[in-house]
């Protein structure tokens, strides 16, 4: 796999039972106009989106996850995102009980023109930071926004378009 090349494979998009960031549509200005499905994170609530994900070509580093975002409103002020790693290890993870997930957040500023992607990146390191999740093993990446964090000052929602994982 070349430098560079993602080595996280995501298989699903899981909405959680409960704070799951709704599914929306930002329409593109061509005729006829694209539809990039986005989800939403509000400013006011904590949410969440799961990711459930492979790693695939993974040599045992840290992994830069990068998530591509955009403001429904907001053309200014930081948006605090934040991402954690459920291991689900072979015969070895029961997924019934609890998990406590440990995030790693990043503050990014809005774009200044609505419409605009921006990408930004969470750096988990190897070990504990990513729950020592191994090539080949499923996990769950959960994404929120912390929405009531002091670093987050932007208002209105943040539309997550989607992540990849490249290898530290």
């Amino acid at each position: 796999m070349a430098l560079g090349d993602s080595v996280l494979q995501v298989l699903e998009e899981l909405p959680p039972a409960t704070l799951f960031a709704t599914l929306d549509v930002r329409p593109g200005g061509s005729t006829p106009a694209e539809q990039f499905l986005v989800r939403d994170f509000d400013a006011d609530t904590q949410e969440y989106m799961d990711f459930k994900c492979r790693l695939q070509g993974y040599a045992g580093g840290g992994l830069n996850l990068r998530l591509f975002w955009s403001a429904t409103s907001a053309t200014a002020d930081v948006c605090r995102w934040a991402a954690a790693v459920r291991r689900i290890a072979d015969d070895a993870e029961d997924v019934d009980p609890s998990h406590t997930y440990v995030y790693t957040a990043v503050d990014a500023t809005a774009p200044d023109v609505l419409g605009e992607v921006d990408y930004v990146t969470i750096n988990l390191t190897s070990g504990a930071n990513m729950d020592s999740w191994v090539e080949g093993e499923l996990a769950i990446i959960r994404v929120t926004r912390e929405a009531a964090h002091a670093n987050d000052t932007m208002t209105g929602d943040a539309e997550l378009w989607g992540i990849v994982g490249v290898e530290s």
